[in-house]
């Protein structure tokens, strides 16, 4: 059963309650605190006896009641006495369940009622045998000492006395006989009685020194728990928190009461935290019973905390607890406050962080040492010192980089002052100069006292002054120099200020030429000084500075002091100074000889050619020309040798082998070779080379005229390329011309040749007939002839219009098979088509181009094979990305022809070409078939090419994109005579294109009048128009003399009564502008010549109106 002294810790002393000592009285208040301890220990410590104490009354009382039956009876009966034991015994085992502050009045009831009890028994007994009863008022009065204080005992022993006197009076007259007797067993009783008090007296007396042994006890351990722990902590078996003490519980700083803990496992509170690997090591050694040290947790304060409450960090320490019996009981521990430790802890590292990062980062050179043995440095120290690491600039000590001698002693005087300073002590800086791989430096260093790992250290901080002393030295030494050049310098030289134009320092020069003291002319201005001969001159140069900033050798006249003209070269930069404009000026005496330098060099300067000169293989002058042809910068190649202008070494080497000789004779030499730039990059240049003095050329140098022509070659070659592709294409349109000549004259002799055949009269009409059916094959291969070149030509112009309609493919094809199957029969070849079902379907294109491509490809065919069989295959083919799948068609004309060598498929589809010339010789033609093929495949989005192999025939295949599309219902078939009474006016100033219209026309019934140009066709019309006898429609030729058919269609086009008169144009011209020209005149349609009856008929047939067919057979129903 757990044992705890309630408000045991009020007691502790007043300085671990927080308070201070109070001087002389310290040991008083001590000694009060101690008595005050000790009162409620006491106070336990007789609880438990009057506990123990009521226990055994009982059990005596109880026990000892049946003892009055086996005595001899007395006045008294024995069944009473055997009650009133009982009574007490009963009553004594009630007295344990009382209140604590009501057991004492309990135990001096009990004390009162037992001592009357006795002495009843005792009573009944005259004899010894009722001194046995009163035997027991000893026990009884020291119990009541004991039990309920002095003052209960007091009473306890008074009533015992008095119960005493009262007995030995009752038995007086019985023992009259025996007096001395009876007064020595009533002095006996009171010493008994008496006995027993002081019994109690010393037993009470002792219970309290050891309540104050206790206390004094418990003092000290708190005192010790307050130094050494914050809090003290028992658990029982289960874990279970049973005691937390707390040194400031008072104020609440750990644990608010301990009721709210008690009882429950401490990582069950909410107050409670910790990492979860350190609480499963914990349960883990509290389950096997070891000891625990420096735990670590985290408290807030309270059991459930705020959410903004504050963790205190702990460590936590104990014991386990084992009985008397050897069983587990608990632990017990202390509990240390480690969160001002935590939080400095952190403060530290976060210092250190920010202290490593400062001096890792910092600029300059960091280093840390303890006697020159480098503990740490940053990466600006390893750069000062060379050092490719930590580890290898700590291999070095740091005092054999400072300069031997004098400086290095100061270093080491230095060191042993600052180790003997307090932490924190800075020695200023100071210079000194390092040895640094064979370096010396220039640096200034300062120390800090620190301590690194609890021992004295020296930071360095160093800053390295070596750039900035040279360039102060430098500048130092340039201001001497310019002082000492401008004070020796044979050219005047002088300052002024910009904006007063006032001279601010004049050389010895200057003196000497101009006449004019330092003295006098500082301060003054130029035209104060009338130093210029013509002041005109002076706004022209100060302009030019201005614009510029500088002047270059520019030729000025000036005025001595004594008015003497002198002529010098003047040049002038303007620069600042302490936020002012300033101009220095130089100047040089122009002599003969110095008027000869600056015409060398003003030819140099503005030769159209790069000059150069060489002496010992070095170049010694250049002009700008010359440097920038080979990129270098402006006098950059002076000093450079001569090797660095040719591509290698070896070029270099044959030059000199090649032309060195001849300039050591002092000849000039004239090359053309490739150079080199200075970055790499090279150049076509024309060299002229010449020895400056030709009598001993090799002691004076050489000059270099160079001059790039590598734009000037690639011209030329170009030019040569293009004049060479000229003379080609000239060749091939000779060559095509020529053969054109022999393909045009060959029909044309037919024709004229059976013309005038046919015109005697004399001839048979069978023999006239196939005359005149082979003029017409003639004129027909003529037309085709003239067709090529036409579309060629409209090709080449970007004018030739394609067709988008929707046709029959496989009715196209059928068409091809029939036309050139008789051709192939009589050339004995077998021709055959194979057409893939696919194909057998509408399309939507031009059928008139695709079917003269296939046709060109058909009667290259049967031109170029001699025997076997030429195949048409066709089918659709997989379109391109996004293309439908049945998009694109291919064609190809499979033949065992002839064959056609590699070299020549190359310019098979270019125009004016064939395979070979004898190939024209051969089989005739003008070359332009399969260039207008390719062409057209193009314009239809299409391509065309050919495989082929020498000796077994050729290829050729054609795949364009021919979408399917659905063909449209038959067009009726036209009415037969359908032109009869209609009225036709026919302009055309060409009698025989006129002889042949008419002819056409009038074979179809239909009315003409003639005009010969379109004044006369105007005026025919304006007549008709009055007299009411309009033509149903006007053939209009575009091209007549005196009033062109456009013309006369405007002005027909301007007369009342005309704007809606069908005119259709006849041209020979079948360009894209001719049609819209017709258009824009305001022709409504368009036939190209030679004349094709059937499109003839059509137009007229479009155009024909619903009058002249009102008449026609069959259209009365």
């Amino acid at each position: 059963m757990r044992r705890r002294l309630p408000d045991a810790d009020k007691a502790l002393p007043r300085q671990d309650r927080g308070e201070k000592p109070g001087g002389a009285d310290t040991d008083t208040d001590t000694d009060a605190d101690t008595e005050a301890a000790a009162a409620p220990l006491t106070a336990a410590l007789v609880a438990g006896a009057r506990r123990r104490f009521f226990r055994v009354g009982a059990a005596l009382s109880i026990a000892g009641s049946p003892l009055p039956l086996l005595l001899p009876p007395g006045p008294v009966g024995a069944g009473w006495l055997v009650s009133a034991f009982l009574l007490l015994g009963v009553a004594s085992a009630l007295a344990l369940r009382a209140p604590a502050q009501r057991q004492p009045d309990a135990l001096t009831t009990f004390v009162a009622l037992d001592s009357i009890a006795l002495a009843v028994a005792a009573s009944n007994y005259r004899t010894s045998a009722g001194d046995v009863p009163l035997a027991l008022f000893g026990v009884l009065a020291c119990v009541a000492f004991v039990g309920a204080g002095r003052r209960a005992g007091v009473r306890a022993a008074a009533l015992q006395l008095a119960l005493l006197v009262a007995l030995h009076a009752l038995w007086w007259p019985g023992v009259a006989a025996e007096v001395a007797g009876h007064l020595v067993r009533l002095a006996l009783h009171a010493i008994n009685i008496a006995a027993g008090t002081a019994a109690g007296l010393l037993v009470a007396g002792s219970l309290a020194s050891h309540a104050r042994n206790a206390a004094e006890r418990e003092w000290r351990f708190r005192r010790l728990l307050a130094l050494a722990a914050d809090a003290y902590w028992e658990t029982d078996g289960q874990h279970r928190l049973q005691t937390v003490t707390d040194a400031a519980q008072e104020r609440g700083e750990l644990i608010e009461r301990q009721a709210q803990v008690l009882g429950r496992e401490p990582w069950t509170l909410a107050g409670f935290a910790c990492d979860a690997e350190v609480l499963r090591r914990l349960r883990a050694d509290l389950d096997a019973h070891r000891p625990l040290r420096d735990v670590p947790m985290r408290w807030t304060g309270a059991p459930e905390p705020a959410a903004t409450a504050t963790p205190r960090h702990l460590l936590v320490s104990g014991a386990p607890r084992f009985d008397e019996a050897g069983r587990f009981a608990g632990y017990w521990g202390l509990v240390r406050d480690v969160t001002q430790v935590h939080a400095a802890e952190l403060a530290l590292r976060a210092s250190e962080s920010r202290y490593r990062e400062l001096f890792a980062l910092s600029p300059a050179p960091l280093v840390v040492h303890r006697g020159g043995d480098v503990i740490d440095a940053n990466a600006a120290a390893l750069a000062l010192f060379g050092a490719a690491s930590l580890d290898e600039l700590r291999r070095t000590n740091l005092y054999d980089f400072f300069e031997p001698g004098e400086p290095r002693e100061r270093a080491y005087q230095r060191r042993d002052a600052i180790l003997k300073m307090p932490v924190g002590t800075v020695l200023p800086m100071a210079d000194f100069r390092f040895l640094v791989g064979g370096r010396l430096l220039s640096v200034r260093a300062a120390g800090v006292c620190i301590e690194v790992a609890g021992q004295g250290a020296v930071l360095v901080i160093i800053a390295d002054d070596t750039e900035r002393l040279a360039a102060e030295a430098a500048v130092r030494r340039s201001e001497t120099l310019l002082s000492h050049l401008v004070a020796t310098t044979p050219d005047l030289v002088a300052v002024t200020e910009l904006a007063s134009g006032r001279f601010t320092m004049v050389n010895p020069a200057f003196e000497r030429d101009l006449g004019w003291s330092a003295a006098e002319a500082v301060g003054r201005t130029s035209l104060e000084l009338g130093t210029w001969w013509s002041p005109e001159d002076r706004p022209a140069f100060a302009q030019a500075l201005l614009e510029s900033g500088r002047v270059l050798h520019r030729a000025v006249a000036f005025r001595t002091r004594g008015g003497r003209r002198l002529d010098m070269s003047i040049s002038a930069a303007r620069f600042a100074m302490q936020g002012r404009d300033y101009m220095v000026i130089s100047g040089r005496d122009l002599t003969a000889g110095e008027r000869l330098r600056q015409e060398r060099e003003a030819i140099l300067a503005n030769a159209s050619v790069g000059i150069a000169v060489t002496r010992e293989r070095q170049f010694v002058l250049a002009n700008r020309l010359f440097e920038q042809m080979f990129g270098w910068g402006e006098g950059e190649l002076l000093g450079q040798p001569g090797r660095v202008v040719w591509p290698d070494e070896a070029t270099y080497a044959e030059i000199g082998q090649r032309h060195g000789p001849a300039l050591g004779r002092g000849e000039r030499v004239e090359f053309e070779t490739t150079m080199a730039r200075k970055d790499g990059s090279t150049l076509l240049a024309l060299m002229r080379a010449h020895a400056i003095d030709p009598v001993q050329p090799r002691d004076g140098g050489t000059v270099w005229i160079a001059e790039d022509v590598t734009a000037r070659r690639e011209a030329e070659r170009a030019l040569r390329e293009a004049r060479s592709a000229a003379e080609a294409a000239s060749r091939a349109k000779s060559a095509f011309l020529a053969n054109t000549s022999h393909e045009l004259r060959t029909p044309l002799n037919g024709i004229v040749g059976l013309a005038a055949l046919a015109r005697n009269p004399a001839l048979d009409a069978t023999l006239r007939q196939r005359y005149l059916e082979q003029i017409v094959d003639s004129a027909r291969a003529l037309a085709a002839i003239i067709s090529d070149i036409l579309d060629l030509s409209k090709i080449e112009a970007g004018r030739l219009e394609l067709e988008r309609t929707t046709f029959d493919l496989g009715e196209l094809l059928r068409a091809l098979q029939q036309t050139y199957a008789p051709l192939a029969a009589t050339r004995g070849l077998a021709l055959r088509f194979e057409v893939d079902e696919s194909v057998r379907t509408g399309a939507r294109g031009d059928p008139l181009r695709l079917r003269q491509v296939i046709g060109n490809f058909l009667s290259n065919a049967l031109k170029f094979t001699p025997e076997g069989e030429i195949v048409v295959r066709a089918r659709r083919r997989a379109g391109g990305p996004g293309a439908e799948p049945r998009e694109r068609v291919r064609v190809e004309v499979h033949d065992t022809g002839l064959g056609i060598e590699p070299a020549a498929r190359a310019r098979l589809f270019r125009p004016f070409s064939q395979a070979d010339e004898s190939t024209t010789r051969r089989f005739g033609g003008t070359g332009l078939g399969l260039s207008i093929s390719r062409e057209l495949a193009a314009l239809m989005g299409g391509e065309v090419g050919v495989t082929s192999e020498p000796g077994r025939g050729s290829c050729f295949w054609l795949e364009l994109p021919l979408p399917e599309a659905v063909l449209p219902a038959p067009a009726p078939p036209p009415v037969s005579g359908s032109l009869a009474g209609m009225r036709v006016l026919l302009v055309e100033d060409n009698q025989v294109n006129m002889l042949i219209a008419v002819a056409m026309l009038e074979g179809w019934g239909i009315e003409v009048e003639q005009s010969a140009d379109g004044a006369q066709a105007v005026q025919a019309l304006q007549r008709a128009l009055a007299a009411g006898r309009l033509p149903d429609v006007v053939l209009m030729d575009v091209q007549m003399p005196q009033m062109s058919g456009y013309e006369a269609t405007r002005a027909l086009r301007a007369l009342p009564g005309l704007e809606r008169l069908p005119i259709v144009a006849l041209t020979a011209a079948a360009m894209v502008d001719e049609r819209e020209r017709s258009r824009a005149a305001g022709m409504d349609d368009f036939l190209t010549k030679p004349i094709d009856p059937d499109r003839l008929r059509a137009a007229l047939l479009r155009w024909r109106p619903a009058r002249a067919t009102a008449d026609l057979p069959g259209d009365a129903a």
